[in-house]
């Protein structure tokens, strides 16, 4: 019980840093390389490689979250808000293309573990964050032909 409790304490850390630099992306309060800094180093607390996470398949995330075939919830989770972050840095920075495909790989882990995905009880901020993702992706410019 008490490991549990320290694996709780922090992920709870770990996301209130997550929306600490959420709200510095939206704001543009910080230099995007700063941004890059910061968000690679939530990343390796988490003992996640953010580069690898940018090169990986849908496929591949999916089998990280779930070796089992059980979805691991806050791994799930972990995994989707650094790449929403870093979607999202992408997006303040317009490169839509990688805003996108990042965006698109955090899309799919939320639907693991939003109510009624991989799990019967889910995170309903993950429908939340669908639901953004969907609509800033349909705010993107076309890409031309």
């Amino acid at each position: 019980m008490p490991q549990r409790d320290y694996i709780l304490r922090l992920i709870e850390q770990m996301g209130t840093a997550m929306v600490a630099l959420r709200n510095k992306i939206l704001g543009r309060k910080m230099d995007p390389q700063q941004v890059h800094q910061e968000l690679t180093g939530l990343a390796g607390q988490t003992g996640f490689d953010l580069g690898l996470l940018r090169r990986l398949t849908a496929d591949t995330l999916h089998m990280l979250v779930a070796p089992t075939g059980e979805v691991e919830p806050a791994r799930c989770w972990l995994m989707a808000e650094l790449l929403y972050l870093d979607g999202l840095q992408a997006e303040v920075e317009e490169r839509y293309a990688d805003a996108t495909d990042a965006l698109d790989k955090a899309r799919l882990l939320y639907t693991l573990i939003e109510p009624g995905g991989g799990l019967l009880v889910g995170f309903s901020e993950a429908g939340e964050r669908v639901a953004d993702v969907d609509a800033r992706l349909a705010s993107y410019p076309a890409e031309p032909s």
